[in-house]
């Protein structure tokens, strides 16, 4: 993949929905590997690519961006400071790039799907339809 920005796009739900789980305890329980087999599929996916961004050249930048994030996950100012660190960390190191490629590839979450955060409704899968009917808001 030759587009740092399309691979920020693809890696940066993933972590932050890590962050958002985890709070400002994120970058602490992620280089916990004994917990990955009991993460939801989503945030195990998000503490794969974080810990193999923690050993990156920016560890610390992308280890203080992501340590905010938990901490005011939705700030919209640090999630764009989270992707200016992951930019930055893609482009400083071509096979941090290629290894977060594979572990997409590998989840099957490599530009096949996108997700989204902060709905009510989750979808996976192809030619899939799905109906949400929540109650109405109360005020």
């Amino acid at each position: 993949m030759d587009d740092v920005g399309q691979l920020v796009g693809q890696v940066l739900p993933f972590v932050t929905r890590a962050a958002v789980e985890y709070g400002s305890s994120v970058v602490r329980k992620v280089s916990d590997e004994a917990s990955d087999a009991t993460a939801e599929a989503t945030v195990g996916l998000g503490r794969r690519l974080l810990r193999r961004l923690l050993r990156s050249r920016r560890a610390d930048q992308v280890g203080q961006a992501v340590t905010e994030l938990g901490e005011r996950p939705t700030d919209a100012a640090l999630q764009e400071v989270l992707a200016a660190q992951l930019k930055a960390a893609l482009a400083q190191d071509r096979q941090l790039a290629a290894d977060l490629v594979q572990l997409l590839a590998q989840s099957g979450a490599g530009g096949r799907f996108t997700v989204v955060t902060g709905g009510q409704g989750v979808q996976v899968g192809d030619h899939n339809t799905q109906t949400n009917l929540f109650p109405p808001s109360q005020p």
